[in-house]
């Protein structure tokens, strides 16, 4: 088996990078360029870890049972978790218990970017992880590095994230809000003259780290190969010709001995198959009477879910907004006698008042105290016998 070879990208700068055999708990890392690394990883198997800001952590829900099934429908579910179409994205995950789905999401463009230097110099990558899962973790423990400008966290067994030291605040901020124990965490830094950003108090135990690759390493074995990046367009090449001719005529020969083993299965799933699909073709009738403007049906379940989680969002949006305006309009016609309200109506996020004032100016002096919190348009204005009648449109600012 080749030596292993892990390598990460410098905090200083992304053309500097860090790497360390894993050949023996006594390697002591190194620092160079690129051509430096190429000529030290010749005849190992480099394994890269990825800054962890470029890397995406997700845990979601999804009760789905293939393969198969779970790559159609993962899409959907992920939509509106992600900054960018979903398209944009290269996406790996791990099955968990009870229809738990982890997964690391990056976009193609900037794994392409990270992948390329290598790529030029001439090294294949045996794999490619997030340097976020190398942090230590134990049930109910947050795991904090601080490396020079970079902060990693690390809140689960398959969650966490990076961002600029300066920003570590709110990324604690969001992730107490999330749940997270931010109390009592594992605090390590790469030197001792790392301070934490200002204002920011933190109980728990600090650890000083004196070299951050053997602090990782420990960690790299356990990954499991279904989070590995380098997977579909990504996959590692192999150079090893396969001797699978050797093995031709016993793979014959199972192959024949499972064919008479399925042949009397046959006729049974055929006929779950033909009920099945009499299932989905209802199933699929029911969905498209019921959201006509979805075209395309490829998870049922999944895209039932969005449809409705969709609905709920817009009226929750709707009604918040019309009773806003609603109550800004009506504090403002409480305290303006001189203007009267015949009319009202919502259309399309604006809220429509019909009024009647007793001159002009009335109608001028109640159209800038809305003004004063809202988004005020006179439509019409029209002089009669009993004032001025006037259709305003209101929305917020």
């Amino acid at each position: 088996m080749a030596e292993k070879l892990l390598v990460r990208f410098g905090a200083e700068s992304a053309d500097k990078l860090e790497w360390l055999s894993l050949a023996g708990p006594d390697s002591r890392p190194t620092s160079g360029t690129m051509a430096e690394l190429a000529a030290a990883a010749q005849g190992k198997s480099v394994l890269l870890l990825l800054p962890a800001a470029s890397v995406l952590l997700l845990q979601i829900e999804l009760a789905v049972k293939t393969t198969a099934q779970l790559k159609k429908a993962l899409p959907f579910a992920l939509e509106d978790l992600l900054a960018e179409d979903v398209e944009n994205y290269h996406l790996v995950w791990l099955k968990q218990d009870r229809d738990k789905l982890a997964v690391a999401a990056i976009t193609h463009d900037t794994l392409a970017a990270l992948l390329t230097p290598f790529r030029e110099a001439g090294l294949e990558l045996a794999a490619a992880y997030p340097e976020t899962l190398c942090l230590p973790y134990q049930l109910g423990q947050t795991t904090l590095l601080l490396d020079d400008s970079n902060a990693i966290l690390r809140s689960a067994a398959y969650l966490g994230g990076g961002v600029d030291a300066q920003f570590l605040p709110q990324l604690l901020e969001k992730a107490c809000a999330e749940g997270v124990d931010c109390q009592t965490l594992l605090l390590c830094k790469a030197s001792e003259d790392i301070k934490l950003p200002d204002g920011l108090a933190i109980e728990g135990l600090e650890t000083v780290i004196a070299k951050l690759l053997p602090f990782m390493a420990s960690a790299v074995e356990l990954l499991p190969a279904e989070l590995n990046l380098l997977s579909g367009a990504y996959a590692a090449s192999s150079r090893q010709v396969g001797r699978w001719q050797q093995w031709l005529p016993a793979a014959i020969i199972l192959a024949v001995a499972l064919a008479v083993q399925s042949y009397a299965l046959l006729h049974t799933y055929w006929q779950q198959q033909a009920e099945l699909s009499e299932w989905e073709a209802k199933t699929q009738a029911l969905f498209k009477q019921t959201f006509p403007e979805v075209k395309r049906i490829v998870n049922v379940k999944a895209q039932a879910e969005q449809q409705l989680a969709q609905l709920r969002k817009q009226h929750d949006v709707i009604g918040s907004g019309f009773m806003r305006l609603f109550y800004r309009s009506g504090l403002v016609l409480k305290d303006t006698p001189a203007v009267h309200l015949k009319k009202l109506n919502f259309l399309n996020g604006g809220l429509q008042l019909h009024v009647v004032a007793e001159d002009i100016g009335q109608l001028e002096q109640f159209k800038q105290q809305l003004q004063s919190s809202m988004q005020v348009k006179i439509q019409s204005a029209d002089s009669g016998a009993n004032g001025v009648e006037a259709q305003l449109e209101i929305r917020e600012k």
